[in-house]
C-alpha cells in the first residue's frame, strides 16, 4: 500500500489580500526610492531621446548668490501644457524650418539714422503700418540707432536659421541661468543667445566664468553677446528690451524664437514649447501670464515702487495714453483672456 504525503501552503501565503498588499507595499517603496535618486524627479521616460533634467554648467558658489529665480510649486514632470513625443516634435519643426516658404512674405524694414531708437512717429502713423496691403512697404521697426555687437557675433546671429532662445542681462541685474530638460538633439538645432553689457561682463570676469582673452564668450549653453552701450540709452533697462522686442531683427533667418527673462529659468525643452504653444495650435505668438499682476496698472505701480523705471513722469504719461485708448481693468467678462497685463514700462521704450 502506497503512502500519500500531503503538502500544505504556509498560512502566511494563503490570504490573497495579504499577498496583494505586500506586492503594493514593495512596489511603492521601490518607486519612492527610484524617485528620490532620479535627477529628473520623473518616474519614467518613454524614450532615451526624451528631455532629461541635468545641469549644463557648474557655477562657483559666490556667483549670483543674492539673485534668485522666481519660484514655482509645480513639479518639473507636471505641466498644464500637453507636450507631444519629443522625436516627432524634432522632426516636424526641422521640416518646418527647411520649408522657408511657410514663413513668407517677409517684411521689409525701414533703415536710417534717428535721435531715438525707433523714430518719433505718432500713434496713428504707427497703426497705419499694420493695415497696409503692400508687401513691398518698408516698416519702421527699431534700429534707427545702432545696436553695436561684434562682427563674429553678428555672423553667428545671422547663421541661426531654426529656433533661437534669447535673454539679456544689463547692469549685472541678474545671473545667467542654464536651461534644464533639454533633449538629446536640441542643442544641435536650437541657438541660445544671452545679451549683456560691459558691467555684466566685468561680473563674469570677476567670477572667472569666461576668459578675458577670448574673442567669443560662452557660458554653458548660452553664447554671450556683449553689446556696446556707448551709442544706446543711458538707462540699462531701455537697452535690455531691445533684444526682447526685436528678436526678429537680430536673428533675421530664425523661424521661431523664445524670449525668457533672465530672472526665469527655462525648465522645458524649447522645441516642446514651440510645438505645443505655436505649431500645434497654428498660432503666431504665445505669451505667458504674469506670475503676480493681472492689470497693467498693477505693473506700473510696482515699477514705480521698486524704482525699476526712474522716470515716473514718463511712466505716468504712458499709462494715461493707455487709458485714453480705452484700456479697462480686467474682469471675468473678458474670459478666456485671463489678464490685461502688458509690459507697460517696456512698451514705451521703443515708441
Amino acid at each position: 500500500m502506497g503512502k500519500v504525503t500531503a503538502t500544505t501552503t504556509p498560512l502566511f501565503f494563503q490570504s490573497k489580500l495579504l499577498c496583494i498588499s505586500l506586492l503594493y507595499l514593495f512596489t511603492t517603496l521601490f518607486l519612492a526610492f527610484y524617485h528620490s535618486l532620479s535627477p529628473t524627479k520623473c518616474l519614467f521616460r518613454s524614450s532615451p531621446f526624451d528631455p532629461i533634467q541635468k545641469p549644463h554648467f557648474s557655477y562657483p558658489p559666490s556667483y549670483g548668490e543674492h539673485k534668485y529665480a522666481i519660484p514655482t510649486d509645480r513639479s518639473s514632470c507636471s505641466s498644464p501644457v500637453l507636450f507631444s513625443d519629443y522625436g516627432m516634435v524634432v522632426e516636424e519643426i526641422h521640416n518646418l524650418c527647411k520649408n522657408s516658404s511657410a514663413f513668407l512674405p517677409a517684411l521689409r524694414y525701414l533703415e536710417g539714422k534717428g535721435d531715438t531708437f525707433a523714430g518719433n512717429l505718432s500713434t496713428q502713423k504707427r497703426i497705419s503700418y499694420f493695415k497696409h496691403s503692400n508687401n513691398s512697404m518698408k516698416v519702421p521697426c527699431g534700429f534707427l540707432k545702432k545696436f553695436q555687437v561684434s562682427n563674429s557675433d553678428r555672423i553667428a546671429m545671422g547663421s541661426c536659421n531654426g529656433v533661437v532662445v534669447v535673454s539679456a542681462i544689463f547692469n549685472d541685474h541678474d545671473k545667467i541661468r542654464q536651461p534644464i530638460g533639454l533633449g538629446s538633439k536640441t542643442l544641435g538645432s536650437v541657438c541660445f543667445f544671452m545679451f549683456i553689457d560691459d558691467i555684466t561682463l566685468k561680473g563674469l570676469y570677476y567670477h572667472k566664468l569666461i576668459p578675458q582673452n577670448s574673442p567669443d564668450y560662452k557660458v554653458g549653453v548660452w553664447r554671450i553677446v556683449k553689446v556696446s552701450s556707448k551709442k544706446l540709452y543711458e538707462n540699462p533697462a531701455m537697452n535690455g528690451v531691445i533684444p526682447k522686442y526685436l528678436v526678429h531683427r537680430l536673428f533675421p533667418n530664425s523661424k521661431f524664437s523664445i524670449w525668457i527673462d533672465a530672472k526665469l529659468q527655462l525648465m522645458v525643452d524649447p522645441l516642446l514649447l514651440i510645438h505645443s504653444l505655436v505649431v500645434s495650435t497654428n498660432a503666431d505668438m504665445a505669451i505667458s501670464k504674469h506670475p503676480y499682476y493681472i492689470h497693467t496698472m498693477e505693473e506700473a505701480m510696482a515699477t514705480a515702487r521698486w524704482k525699476k523705471w526712474l522716470d515716473v513722469d514718463a511712466l505716468t504719461r504712458q499709462m494715461e495714453t493707455y487709458c485714453e485708448n480705452r484700456l479697462q481693468p480686467w474682469t471675468p467678462d473678458k474670459l478666456p483672456y485671463t489678464t490685461e497685463k502688458r509690459q507697460s514700462y517696456d512698451e514705451q521704450l521703443l515708441n
